[in-house]
This record gives structure tokens, sequence and C-alpha cells, in this order.
């Protein structure tokens, strides 16, 4: 017992150490109290990571920085109106025919399920194969609902919508022009000895900045190509597949494998057992490969590398607490304990 009091001593002396332990619980807890609440600003703040790299790189031209940031700007709302008047309607009507559509493939995966059954009769156990079909027709009819519950629940949040259309370019405006003035403001708040709270400040800008900004691309590309290869081979739910495929790189590891479900079912009900399921998964696995050994490299070349045991933990701990952005952010957040973790080691070692 002696050591930990030792320990918890000669650590509490530590002031810039504990005031960063401090500055950080205290982030954690307006989080967990006051997130829905600061949920617009949370998003503001990823569109400024996002749209600041296109600034820097207009700056970086010479052009004036307001200039630039109005032009993002504006280029950012033609590209979300192009995107609720082409892309949604689209979405949506692919969500409705899904929804739709249950019943039949649920027949589907009883008729193949039979036929399997009875071509090997020694081979599959009919009761599990039962089992197995009562329990993925359970899923899809849950999906089903799940969807249809948020189109359905979207229609009296147009007001919410209508709020965050507005407050949120406003609030990303004033991000990207006010950025260095913001800062200094924060700083008055904060002790002159503030070392260790301006290291761990800069790592966490710089993975944040990096890590949004890549997996805001990396979406928008494999999305897109997605879309283009589906698309291209006449699959009905071309663009509905590409979304999920776009939305499931922000979770590392899961992500890929939870879509491939959809990918297989959807190409099946289809085409069935045909050549062009078999190219449909093929060119899923391809798009995987290139996004994997390709685009995540070239991306996130600057991004701390993290164990896979880490991030899938990262992802289980702060997806329980902040659910679905906690799933979205928990790599940078992951490099943030572990910057804290390594200042606390080097501070130990100190003699």
């Amino acid at each position: 017992m002696r050591p930990v009091v030792d320990w918890f001593k000669e650590h509490l002396a530590d002031t810039e150490l504990m005031m960063l332990l401090a500055c950080l619980a205290v982030i954690f807890v307006l989080l967990m109290l006051f997130g829905s609440i600061l949920a617009p600003l949370l998003v503001a703040i990823a569109l400024a990571y996002v749209l600041e790299g296109i600034v820097s790189l207009l700056t970086a031209c010479k052009m004036p920085r307001l200039l630039a940031i109005v032009l993002v700007g504006l280029g950012s709302m033609l590209v979300v109106l192009f995107t609720m008047l082409a892309v949604f309607p689209v979405l949506f009507d692919q969500i409705g025919r899904l929804i739709a559509q249950i019943p039949v493939y649920v027949q589907l995966l009883r008729d193949t399920l039979h036929d399997l059954q009875t071509q090997y009769p020694t081979g599959l156990n009919a009761e599990y194969l039962q089992q197995a079909l009562a329990s993925a027709a359970a899923k899809m009819q849950e999906w089903g609902g799940l969807l249809l519950k948020i189109s359905l629940a979207s229609i009296p949040n147009l007001i919410g919508l209508g709020i965050y259309a507005v407050l949120v370019p406003v609030l990303v405006f004033f991000l990207l022009k006010d950025k260095s003035n913001i800062l200094r403001w924060t700083q008055q708040f904060l002790p002159e000895s503030r070392n260790l709270l301006q290291r761990v400040w800069a790592e966490l800008d710089t993975q944040m900045g990096n890590y949004i900004r890549g997996r805001f691309w990396e979406s928008l590309m494999v999305g897109f190509v997605m879309w283009l290869v589906f698309f291209a081979m006449g699959h009905e739910y071309a663009l509905l597949l590409a979304v999920l495929t776009g939305i499931s790189v922000w979770i590392p590891f899961v992500g890929a494998a939870v879509v491939t479900i959809p990918v297989v079912l959807l190409s099946y009900f289809q085409w069935g057992w045909s050549d062009m399921t078999m190219y449909s998964l093929m060119g899923y696995a391809v798009i995987q490969l290139i996004d994997a050994n390709i685009v995540i490299p070239w991306l996130f070349s600057e991004v701390v590398n993290l164990h896979p045991i880490a991030i899938i933990v990262a992802v289980l701990f702060f997806g329980s607490i902040w659910g679905i952005l906690g799933v979205f952010f928990a790599i940078p957040l992951a490099a943030l304990v572990q910057s804290v973790l390594v200042i606390i080691n080097e501070r130990a070692q100190q003699p």
C-alpha cells in the first residue's frame, strides 16, 4: 500500500500533469452531460477540419484566407444542395423498395435452404437450418423496421434539421475564420505553465485533422467507386450499398465485415447463384483491397499507428459511451489516450 501512496504523492506534486488530466476530465464530463446539446458544434468542428484542408491549399496558392473560406463554403453548400435534390430521393426510393421486398426475400431464403437440405440431406442439420433461417428472417425484418423507423422519424425532425442547416454553416464559417482568435481566447483561462497541454493539443489537432479529413475523402472515394461499379452492373440497390460502404470506412475492421452481409444478400436476391453475383462480390472485394492497401496508407500516412486490438477496444469503449459518434472518432480518441499515457510514463521516469 505504501508504494501506491508514494506514487500518488509524487504525481500529485506534478502541477502540469495534474492540470492536463483535470482538463481532460472536465472535457469528458461536459461531453457526457451536454453532448446532445453540443452536437451542432461538434458537427461544425468536424466539418471545419475537413474544409480546412481545402482552405489551406487555396491559401498556399496566395489566395486571401477569407476569400478561400467563402469560396469553399459556397462550393460545399452547392454539393449539399445537389445531394439533397439528386441523391437522397434515389436513396430513399431504394430503401422503400427494400423494405417492401423483405417478405419476398425471406421466402427466397426459405426456398434456398430447403433446396440445400434436399440436395445434402445428411450433411445439413434440418433443425439448425430452420433456426438459422428464423434468425436471418428476424434480422432482416429488424433492419427493415429500423430503416422505416429512421425514415419516419426524420419527418417530425425537419425543424431540427433546419436548425442544423442554419447553425452548422455559420459555426463552420467562424471556426475557419477566427480559429487563431478562438485559441487565444481559450488560452487566457489556462495557467502560464501549460507545456503539456500545448503538446497534447498539438498532437490531437494534427491527429484529429488528418483522421477526419482522411476518412471523409476515403468515404467519398470508396462510396463513389462502389456506386460506379454496381451501377454499371445494373444492381438494383447500387446507391444504397455505396452509401453503406462509404459509412463503413469510419468503423475500422467491423464496418467492412458488417457491410459484406447486405452486399452478399442483395446481390444474391437479385441474381441468384449466377456469374453476376460472383462478379459483384469480386468487385466489392477488389474495392476493399484497394482501399486497405492503397487509399488508407496514402491518406493516413501521418496518423499514429495503433495496434488492431487497441482500435477494436477503442471502438467498443467509446461507442458504448458516445454511441455512433464515439465509434466514428474512436481512433483519434485512442491516439489521445496513447499520447497522455506516453506523457505519464515520461514524467514517471524523470528523476
